[in-house]
């Protein structure tokens, strides 16, 4: 029980030298770990910049949307007011003076 719980003391501790079989690249495994996850960092970075370029692509279609949605909408109110001016036209008049008023009092 007491040797195993004993250090080899030929056995290396923290590094490893060997060869990367994919790259061939003599060095510790520390450097060949840096290596895999700066390539693992940089196809993130490619697979976040497509994202980024399709949600462009897809906010452009809902602002070109969004942008007929709201011209609809305000067309709508446009006939829907002389709809109400052409059905009331003294009630129109007198709205139009109130609010002329209260921009008139807005000035001084």
């Amino acid at each position: 029980m007491t040797d195993e719980n004993k250090t080899n003391p030929r056995a290396p501790l923290d590094v490893v030298r060997g060869r990367n079989k994919a790259t061939g690249v003599t060095g510790t495994t520390e450097d060949v770990d840096a290596e895999a996850a700066k390539a693992e960092i940089a196809e993130q970075i490619e697979l976040l910049k497509e994202e980024v370029a399709r949600l462009r692509e897809s906010l452009g279609i809902l602002a070109a949307r969004s942008g007929r949605y709201a011209v609809s909408q305000v067309n709508s109110l446009r006939e829907d007011v002389r709809a109400g001016v052409a059905a009331n036209p003294l009630s129109a008049l007198l709205c139009a003076a109130f609010v002329g008023y209260l921009f008139g009092l807005r000035r001084r």
